[in-house]
């Protein structure tokens, strides 16, 4: 059965960047075999369409109807261009947590069902909370960006401001989803896929798979500890911002000059008084709560 084979193998990108085409392709090919599916879909930000995209191969090759949103001017009139299909309806605007700019509205002015085949969000930021505020739709499947320098134990979401960049860890999103009644099916480097509770067993088989064993997050962690005399230390040299292109050195993460880099037993008066200052500089109550410790051992 195709069940059985892991939806990550069918993984390849004609439009998509971590092979998120090939992987919902293949879930509406399961899906379709007994389960109808009404060839409509829907994604924000959309850029202009095409670029990594996750719905314009289904859009192009598949014939889909859609819903594409995007708030930058620029990005939208390239969409227009590239999709002038009537079908395609092509929205301008943020989308928000309040009013008209709901998902829930931008959508409740078009054709669309209810139960929309995808839903694609990648907007950088506030994710989490668009996908929590959806009340009114329940698409089969949602194709949602996580933050993947987040390994999979931490439950991560950046604050509810839309000016703010952080994004969501995979597992905060995972929680999320389970209490909308979506489970995992397949995980790529920037993006989880989850498909509606009751179509899992179609997909995905009667197994579920935890985010664990969907996904390796060996490469994104870093596990800093502090050495007996000080020294901040790292089982990575260097972490990745891959967002930024560079690689900040972990020295940074050092408090203590390398001369105060002993056990506090261990110094010489000239590190004693220097040792006082750093921490009258750095942490005056650690100092404060030192001193006062030492005079009441002395009284």
């Amino acid at each position: 059965m195709t069940t059985n084979v892991p939806l990550r193998a069918f993984a390849r990108n004609v439009h998509s960047q971590n092979g998120e085409d090939g992987i919902i392709e293949e879930i509406l090919k399961r899906l379709s075999r007994t389960s109808p599916v009404d060839n409509w879909c829907v994604e924000f930000g959309a850029w202009d369409g095409m670029h990594l995209s996750n719905t314009y191969n289904l859009i192009n090759a598949k014939g889909y109807r859609a819903v594409l949103i995007e708030a930058d001017k620029n990005k939208f009139r390239s969409l227009c261009q590239n999709i002038p299909r009537q079908d395609v309806y092509k929205v301008c605007q943020f989308v928000g947590l309040e009013g008209d700019a709901t998902l829930d509205r931008i959508l409740g002015a078009t054709p669309i069902p209810a139960d929309f085949d995808l839903l694609s969000i990648d907007i950088d930021g506030c994710d989490y909370f668009v996908f929590d505020s959806l009340q009114q739709y329940r698409p089969k499947i949602v194709c949602i960006e996580y933050n993947p320098t987040i390994p999979n134990e931490i439950e991560f979401v950046q604050p509810k401001d839309f000016k703010i960049k952080q994004g969501a860890s995979a597992k905060a999103l995972t929680l999320l989803a389970a209490r909308k009644g979506y489970s995992l099916v397949a995980v790529t480097l920037t993006n989880l896929i989850f498909l509606r509770e009751e179509l899992h067993d179609l997909v995905a088989g009667p197994q579920k798979a935890s985010l664990e064993a969907l996904r390796d997050d060996t490469p994104y962690k870093t596990y800093v500890f502090i050495g007996y005399d000080g020294t901040v230390l790292s089982n990575r040299p260097q972490v990745a911002m891959p967002w930024h292109g560079f690689s900040p050195d972990l020295r940074a993460f050092q408090q203590l000059p390398r001369m105060l880099r002993k056990l506090p037993s261990d110094y010489n008066l000239l590190q004693k008084v220097l040792f006082a200052f750093l921490l009258a500089t750095k942490s005056p109550g650690t100092l404060k709560n030192q001193i006062r410790a030492k005079s009441k051992r002395m009284s």
